[in-house]
């Protein structure tokens, strides 16, 4: 059993990019995730130092933080991707459709 390798344009390219919208969404889609799980670990984390401040004005204050920073950067990546899909939308460059993703009209498509 011979294994055939092929060399050459027709050769399979393990690290090409095909589609340059779906790399720019799946680079979004795990930001976003990955920056969602941290809020709310940090939320958790302050809710608990919160909970064990035991009346310190000091530690209720940093817990009194950590929440307040955890609800803003949930706020922040909400409006990180409105501001990416109005930019797509109003400047002509793609479109987000729920179920598809992103799709990018750079014009080369024939």
């Amino acid at each position: 059993m011979a294994v055939e390798t092929k060399i050459g344009p027709e050769a399979e390219k393990i690290f090409e990019i095909k589609d340059l919208g779906l790399f720019f969404k799946n680079i979004l889609k795990l930001g976003i995730i990955a920056a969602a799980i941290l809020a709310l670990a940090y939320l958790i984390w302050g809710a608990i130092d919160w909970l064990m401040s035991e009346g310190d004005q000091e530690k209720l204050k940093s817990a009194r933080n950590k929440i307040t920073h955890a609800l803003a950067g949930l706020a922040i990546m909400a409006l990180v991707w409105l501001l990416w899909t109005l930019a797509l939308h109003f400047l002509g460059l793609g479109e987000v459709t729920p179920g598809s993703g992103v799709k990018f009209n750079l014009g080369d498509e024939e």
